[in-house]
């Protein structure tokens, strides 16, 4: 499957018309467990899952393999996105157990991301259906242990990320569990996932990210996209 292919099955997707996360979630679950089994059964695979808080109800947005980038060299077209968003994520297997989801997520490392956001694709459906409008993400194979910028654009603003102590880390990690657990509650278990804990600067637009974006972390460059 391909972001084409993906577009169009979304977009024709009829059962996510709700008006609340939080006062439809277990609806919105079960259309989003619809959709994603229409996606798999036509080749789309889950690589990783964006841990998403809406006023306070945690709901999962899944990431397809057709959607994860390489970390370097990926050049993308400005045309129908919306910008791009920092986050930290974690790779981690999920167990079929509650009990062993701190055996999971001790030994996990944080791992710099860039995530590309498009224009929502399916107007009548709640965000969650449409999945956040997630256009793709570049993951850094290396991990990050203490702050670490964005070189944004042509213009090359810098955005720092200070504060990325072990207690930064800690609270990313409690996010992470969260992700962990709620795979568990819905049968989304015994494989191995990336998971996205928040946007670290909210949505940094189009028009300011046009060239390249490096996260860079004590002189190397962890992850490099270029916006055409």
């Amino acid at each position: 499957m391909d972001f084409v292919e993906y577009s169009a099955i979304l977009k024709e997707f009829k059962s996510g018309s709700f008006d609340s996360i939080s006062d439809d979630y277990d609806e919105i679950c079960r259309a989003q467990d619809l959709l994603i089994a229409e996606l798999t059964s036509k080749g789309a695979e889950i690589k990783g899952w964006k841990v998403v808080d809406d006023s306070g109800v945690l709901i999962l947005s899944p990431i397809f393999d057709f959607q994860l980038f390489k970390s370097h060299d990926v050049s993308l077209s400005q045309k129908e996105l919306l910008g791009i968003e920092v986050e930290i994520c974690y790779q981690c297997c999920v167990p079929k157990s509650i009990s062993d989801v701190k055996q999971s997520t001790d030994f996990c490392q944080p791992l710099a991301s860039i995530e590309i956001l498009r224009p929502k694709i399916n107007d009548s459906s709640c965000n969650a259906c449409d999945f956040y409008f997630n256009y793709g993400i570049s993951v850094s194979s290396h991990a990050v242990s203490e702050d670490f910028k964005l070189e944004n654009g042509n213009a090359k603003e810098i955005t720092h990320y200070l504060g990325c102590n072990s207690d930064f880390f800690e609270e990313k990690k409690d996010i992470l569990k969260k992700g962990v657990l709620e795979c568990i509650r819905r049968g989304y278990v015994d494989d191995e996932y990336f998971f996205m804990t928040g946007s670290l600067n909210g949505l940094i637009a189009t028009n300011i990210s046009i060239g390249s974006n490096d996260v860079i972390h004590k002189g190397e460059r962890l992850v490099s996209l270029e916006i055409l």
